[in-house]
């Protein structure tokens, strides 16, 4: 019994020992490696000085055309759109952004996302090899992120649970310096194709609250650190079931810059998101209205 209770505590010490070894290398991996999202590059990049940066999720990164509006506005831009991120995730990113970078105007997406508080995707996945090693994502995953102390002490846990964020797969890419998909420098990656006639996109039936608190976060941020904040909601397809549940934010949201109206269902690629035409089309006309009023 004695040689069994030995043996059960040497393979759970190996285990153990093993786990720490491997959360270790991960960390190291991914805070050395080449950045391969937007969270990391912002982590690794040098300071700059932008003039505009347009935030969200894939609603901003497949829909405004950063180039373009650099050659419209003759200013220097950046799209932080990442595909499922929400306001949480988004004052993460604005976190990032302004301790080592000037921000003179932020373009931030408002649709139904405002019904939202928790973290998404980022938070969720992407911010955890960072907890350990940067002050501002470990304080934000401590004040929103659930079973903080499990992914933050456990060691190899967090690496574990959100495998296919970054896990293995992600790790080898990372090691092999893999460029990622798009240009993060940029940040807007197009999408290719045109909607089926039938597609359709519904937003809640219910009118939207009046209020969030990490709006109002990103709001009293961006007011300590002068930067100019416009709201902007993206098109919808012609097929969009409860349209007036933007009507309604437009309401709450005076200065909303609305334009999910008024885009043909040939710019779409799905209800949702605009195709390339589609965003080239949006961005012309978000400079047309934002032109005179960046700082």
């Amino acid at each position: 019994m004695r040689k069994f209770v030995n043996y059960l505590f040497l393979i759970v010490g190996l285990v153990l020992i093993s786990l720490v070894i491997s959360d270790f290398i991960y960390t190291q991996i991914y805070i050395k490696s080449s950045p391969r999202n937007k969270l990391q590059y912002l982590l690794k990049k040098q300071p700059e000085n932008y003039d505009v940066v347009f935030l969200g999720s894939s609603r901003v990164e497949n829909h405004i055309n950063t180039s373009m509006f650099d050659t419209l506005s003759n200013l220097k831009t950046l799209n932080l759109g990442v595909q499922g991120a929400g306001l949480n995730d988004n004052l993460l990113l604005l976190k990032l952004l302004i301790e080592k970078n000037r921000v003179k105007n932020l373009v931030l997406q408002l649709d139904n996302n405002i019904e939202g508080t928790e973290p998404s995707n980022i938070s969720n996945a992407e911010a955890l090899p960072f907890i350990r090693s940067n002050k501002i994502v470990k304080l934000h995953e401590e004040n929103y992120l659930n079973n903080f102390e499990t992914k933050m002490y456990i060691p190899f846990y967090r690496y574990m649970i959100y495998d296919p964020k970054i896990g293995f797969r992600e790790l080898f890419m990372s090691v092999m310096g893999k460029n990622p998909r798009i240009a993060l420098e940029d940040g807007f990656s197009p999408k290719f194709g045109t909607i089926n006639k039938k597609g359709k996109y519904a937003l809640p039936n219910t009118r939207p609250p009046r209020k969030n608190f990490i709006l109002d976060k990103i709001r009293a941020i961006c007011n300590e650190n002068n930067i100019k904040l416009f709201l902007f909601t993206a098109p919808y397809c012609e097929n969009l079931g409860n349209p007036e549940y933007i009507d309604f934010l437009k309401m709450y949201y005076p200065n909303l810059i609305n334009l999910s109206k008024g885009f043909s269902n040939d710019l779409f690629y799905d209800c949702g998101h605009l195709n390339a035409k589609g965003a080239d089309t949006l961005t012309i006309n978000l400079y047309s209205i934002l032109g005179n009023q960046l700082q």
